[in-house]
């Protein structure tokens, strides 16, 4: 069986961690963490696993894997480049949505690539449940490319490839629908608090809307997914409500209108009326008085 090392074995790199190593894709060889305790965890929570003080007392593997944040993989690309062992037949990947493959040309010999999962690792637990179906965006070198399609398909996932030249615009697509309907939520919470309807509540009340409106945009797409004011051509209602958020907190009218702008072209593709929409625009573009 091939071996992994794992540099920066948080939610994202514990997870994969023991999902390879229980479909047996992976051995497990030495995890590097930022602290000892946190690479004791990592282990505990892969089953397996070999503390390591240092990127430079790892053991060579066959693939490595850096988990890390974006602002330290030219880091450790750096210091996996300066290692002695033979890298020249590794893998080495990082799992980041905004940074290439070319990231880690200092750990050429080795062949590099990117894996980004499209997937939310919040609760790691969790994700070894819930990440079978989801996507990775693959890029890199086409021997590192070919291993992981086949190191992901095995965890149940859906390989795709992209251009390098595009991966800030493919991540980017990911943070409006996941990162940005986080954001979204919170307006929504703030919104109902101002209104006298504490969290909880709140989120009873959202949790089956919320999820019949991602089920409608999946299965209908975004223009017959949109209902509401702005998809009626109800200016008044909008009105209405941008006054009311404008006297609760500005920051929530100053949201609803730039969210609404976006609205009004969906809208208007799914059929709503010029003279409607062109009401809409004016509504939402001018500061509330």
């Amino acid at each position: 069986m091939q071996t992994l090392n794992i540099i920066g074995a948080g939610k994202l790199g514990k997870t994969l961690g023991r999902l390879w190593r229980q479909r047996q894709v992976f051995e497990i060889g030495a995890i590097c963490n930022r602290t000892a305790e946190s690479t004791r965890d990592a282990a505990a929570f892969i089953g397996a696993g070999d503390a390591a003080e240092s990127i430079a007392a790892m053991p060579d593997a066959d693939c490595w894997l850096i988990a890390t944040g974006n602002g330290q993989i030219a880091e450790i690309a750096e210091a996996l480049g300066r290692r002695r062992g033979d890298c020249g037949r590794a893998v080495v990947f990082h799992c980041s949505g905004a940074l290439g493959s070319a990231i880690l040309e200092p750990c050429r010999p080795a062949a590099a690539a990117s894996a980004h999962p499209v997937h939310s690792f919040a609760d790691p637990a969790l994700s070894l449940e819930t990440l079978p179906g989801s996507s990775v965006a693959l890029e890199g070198d086409s021997r590192a490319v070919e291993w992981l399609h086949s190191a992901f398909t095995a965890l149940d996932c859906v390989p795709l490839t992209i251009a390098p030249e595009n991966k800030s615009l493919y991540h980017a697509g990911s943070v409006f629908a996941c990162n940005y309907l986080t954001a979204l939520m919170d307006l929504s919470l703030r919104t109902f608090d101002a209104a006298g309807i504490d969290r909880e509540q709140a989120l009873r009340l959202l949790q089956p809307i919320v999820l019949q409106t991602a089920r409608n945009n999946l299965q209908l797409g975004p223009e017959k997914a949109l209902t509401g004011p702005i998809a009626r051509g109800d200016g008044t209602t909008v009105s209405a409500q941008l006054e009311a958020l404008q006297a609760a907190d500005p920051q929530l009218a100053q949201s609803y209108r730039q969210l609404g702008q976006a609205c009004v072209e969906l809208a208007r593709r799914g059929g709503l009326g010029e003279e409607a929409s062109e009401r809409l625009t004016e509504l939402l573009s001018e500061p509330t008085k």
